[in-house]
């Protein structure tokens, strides 16, 4: 069986497939309906059976996750990146896009891009990490687009270095013209992250932006801002 294999296995034996037509993961796949303190389990789990695990071993499971025909294998792959930080820093950008192409719906493409990736870790090599995620926000693909913004969620929250907010406005304002509801709520998500270390900055550029800017965005950011809850 192979590594695969094992987390296919998990998928279809502690998982019940979900009924016909339910979008509830935003994704077309098939959904086993996974919780996911069971598949944080389930790799924390399966990396201490794997102590030996080289990177080229990994990144092969990797690929062949985010190929899966189910979400719950693609929800797998990103708690896989989170887990194995030393792999996730030595994973070429380039893989990184790849992977991203795979994903449908926000929750695969919370679970890869939404807390993995550090403010440390895009800061430690910022032109490579800038030069991808304003390149991401001119794709054609929705799910690129929406990992330019998601990718910067915790860092912008994490990390008061200007370099993010500067990223993150610029790809808000490629982008603040789609209504779909993937990049409309990415957009809110990512300016009400920014209020705890970037208030100023973030105020100003929603003050300046705010007729073009999604009115979703402009509400949950005022409120954010005002009251210090999304709520």
């Amino acid at each position: 069986m192979s590594y695969a294999d094992e987390f296919r296995t998990f998928v279809k034996t502690a998982g019940e497939l979900k009924p016909e037509g339910s979008t509830q993961s935003g994704s077309s796949k098939a959904h086993y309906l996974l919780r996911n303190p069971q598949m944080r389990e389930f790799v924390k789990g399966w990396a201490r059976e794997h102590p030996d695990l080289r990177y080229d071993e990994w990144e092969s499971l990797m690929t062949e996750l985010y190929a899966g025909e189910t979400t719950d294998e693609v929800c797998l792959a990103g708690m896989m990146l989170g887990h194995y930080k030393p792999f996730r820093q030595q994973a070429p950008l380039d893989v990184l896009d790849s992977w991203i192409g795979q994903l449908e719906g926000w929750r695969e493409i919370d679970t890869t891009c939404q807390s993995n990736y550090t403010a440390q870790e895009l800061l430690a090599e910022w032109d490579s990490w800038d030069d991808f995620l304003l390149g991401l926000a001119t794709r054609d693909t929705i799910q690129h687009r929406r990992a330019s913004l998601v990718l910067l969620v915790k860092p912008v929250r994490d990390s008061a270095d200007s370099r993010l907010i500067d990223t993150a406005l610029a790809n808000v304002e490629r982008l603040k013209g789609e209504t779909d509801i993937l990049i409309t709520k990415a957009i809110s998500w990512v300016l009400r992250e920014a209020v705890k270390r970037h208030r100023e900055a973030v105020g100003a550029y929603v003050e300046a932006n705010a007729e073009s800017l999604p009115a979703i965005a402009v509400r949950e950011f005022k409120k954010k801002f005002e009251t210090g809850k999304k709520t």
